[in-house]
């Protein structure tokens, strides 16, 4: 009789949609890269899925490309401000209660200013700051669900 030398564990193998997910991370370095491409090109479009009803009420999947909301805007004396967002609404606050990044006054800066957030992003000093929104977009995915269903 052989006998077989086997190394067990109580792993499971992760569910589909769990590997699908991206990390507050990813989601936050997308967002920056979006931005970059933005800023070169202010004709950049981006593949969006949206759900709309059709004559029946049904929900049907449609696929529009759009053009990404800027991050960046510029105040009256010329200066360009930034706030780094997770996702499309949620501001990632990178020090408590100043969300505004002042940039500079062109569009390089801006490039720099998202240059950096992104180094640092990768180095993993902002991911406590990064949950912190990630969890603020799930509360209010909920309470939109929450309303819909009302």
């Amino acid at each position: 009789m052989t006998v077989l030398n086997f190394k067990f564990s109580d792993a499971k193998r992760p569910l589909v949609a769990d590997t699908r997910k991206k990390s507050g991370r990813e989601v936050v370095l997308d967002g920056i890269e979006q931005q970059m491409k933005l800023l070169n090109d202010p004709s950049f479009r981006i593949e969006r899925t949206k759900y709309i009803k059709d004559e029946a009420g049904n929900s049907v999947r449609k696929t529009i490309c759009t053009s990404p909301r800027p991050w960046w805007w510029q105040v009256a004396d010329g200066i360009f401000m930034v706030q780094v967002k997770y996702g499309h609404s949620v501001v990632v606050e990178l020090e408590v209660s100043k969300p505004t990044i002042v940039a500079g006054k062109s569009e390089k800066d801006v490039v720099a200013v998202l240059t950096q957030v992104s180094t640092a992003i990768k180095e993993g000093k902002f991911d406590a700051q990064i949950a912190v929104a990630k969890e603020k977009a799930k509360r209010n995915r909920q309470a939109q669900a929450d309303q819909a269903a009302a």
